[in-house]
């Protein structure tokens, strides 16, 4: 279900956001007009919600950094998303987590393949 969330800022604004969350089990539905012209509170800053996500992006990156030939250029490309109650997730594809990741490599010290 489509909603919109107002998600606070750390320097006194809010930015809305509209986020898809499940349709909650035997609760009220709100009808889509509604959902989508009073967006609800999050429970946190958009800043806070997004630093929840920052641990696991920074053991990815650590990991490729870290690689005996280093790449020129590192890609990685992952989904984020929001939740009034949750804050920020990592995004799933089916059942797990999901990085796409490339690496560049230039010039003489390109891998041999």
């Amino acid at each position: 279900m489509k909603k919109l969330v107002a998600f606070p800022l750390e320097d006194g604004g809010q930015v809305v956001i509209e986020v898809e969350e499940p349709e909650p089990e035997g609760g009220e539905r709100v009808p889509v007009s509604r959902r989508l012209t009073r967006p609800e509170q999050a429970s946190e800053t958009l800043e806070k919600a997004l630093q929840k996500v920052l641990p696991a992006i920074k053991a990815v990156a650590e990991k490729l950094h870290h690689l005996d030939l280093k790449p020129d250029e590192v890609e990685i490309a992952f989904g984020i998303k929001l939740s009034a109650s949750l804050g920020a997730i990592l995004a799933t594809a089916g059942s797990e987590a999901n990085f796409d990741i490339t690496l560049h490599w230039y010039g003489k010290d390109r891998p041999v393949r």
